[in-house]
């Protein structure tokens, strides 16, 4: 909606910058110059925005030219009837383009559709096989009459069934929130979050908390989001840290307007470059290649940052991993 306002914002500006530069060389355009310059916000906004927004554009274009160029000047009126066609084909020219611009964009999205369907099939086939792979192999063994386990491999095999279903699960998982949070399916239920309490409960909930470093700015405002989605970010930035890093570290820290939650973490750190493209879906980094993974846990932290007006900045310094969630504290 913001960058829908601020291409609007920017249409307007463009015409009052083409009627400035209409009146500034009045003596020297002739009026076919001066209805040309007018096109330029009217296919500027055809381009940008939608069909209400480009007929506004058009109508407050073909104002400004009739009342400021169009002899009687300063008057709607007009000398010439064949003026008022004009007008009318600026007007058309505009709802004509961008008809054709939405028609190119949806073609654009349909393909790009089948693409993102081909990647997701190819690489659910190849993600979920390997665990679920795992688990029939590891579960048959244990169901075998004949095979004599002591109680330590057999609960050496119980742990690696379990690790995989979790494996499986975290894929599925942020694969559902992906579609749904990018389709605008879900309903999100807002309400007076206590950060405090949501990453106490991330840390009891995923695995290895114990090798979280955790420190927390005292008494934290409140935010307001949804809890659970809040969590699952969070849950997400810690287990990409755990997957890929060592030494990781969760803080927090408060601005006057938000929330900054920081996880950091060091290893096998990816470049600037592809750091800037990590929460683009099914984009896996150059340190993820031995890890399963469909490339949407990050890109489910952006999504859901996103419906709670915040920002993620991921960074890549020193040797280390960064990821900054801003939320805006409640009331803002």
């Amino acid at each position: 909606m913001y960058l829908k306002q601020k291409k609007f914002s920017h249409s307007l500006a463009i015409v009052v910058v083409v009627t400035t530069i209409g009146l500034m060389f009045f003596n020297l355009l002739n009026l076919l110059n001066t209805a040309m310059l007018f096109m330029i916000p009217i296919l500027f906004s055809a381009f940008y925005n939608g069909k209400k927004e480009v007929f506004v554009i058009s109508v407050l274009s073909v104002l400004s030219f009739d009342i400021l160029f169009i002899p009687p000047r300063f008057s709607l009126t007009v000398s010439d009837a064949n003026y008022l066609l004009s007008f009318i084909i600026m007007i058309a020219i505009g709802q004509i383009v961008a008809y054709l611009v939405k028609q190119a964009s949806v073609a654009k999205e349909l393909e790009m559709s089948n693409k993102i369907q081909d990647t997701l099939l190819e690489s659910l086939s190849h993600e979920l096989r390997t665990p679920l792979s795992v688990i029939k192999g590891y579960s048959s063994s244990l169901l075998e009459q004949d095979l004599v386990l002591t109680d330590k491999e057999e609960l050496e095999f119980i742990q690696i069934i379990d690790e995989n279903a979790e494996d499986m699960d975290c894929l599925i998982n942020n694969l559902i929130s992906s579609a749904k949070l990018k389709n605008g399916i879900l309903h999100i239920k807002k309400e007076v979050c206590d950060i405090e309490e949501i990453i106490g409960s991330v840390l009891i909930k995923i695995d290895k908390n114990e090798l979280v470093n955790f420190a927390m700015t005292y008494k934290l405002p409140t935010v307001y989001g949804n809890a659970i989605f809040i969590e699952q970010a969070i849950i997400n930035l810690l287990n990409n840290a755990l997957k890929y890093g060592h030494n990781i570290s969760i803080t927090t820290s408060q601005l006057s307007s938000g929330i900054i939650i920081t996880v950091k973490n060091k290893g096998n750190v990816p470049s600037s470059y592809e750091v800037s493209n990590a929460t683009k879906p099914f984009i896996r980094l150059s340190n993820s290649s031995s890890k399963r993974g469909l490339g949407l846990g990050l890109h489910v932290v952006q999504l859901i940052t996103d419906i709670h007006k915040g920002t993620l900045s991921l960074k890549s310094e020193g040797g280390e991993f960064v990821a900054e969630l801003f939320l805006p504290k409640s009331g803002l």
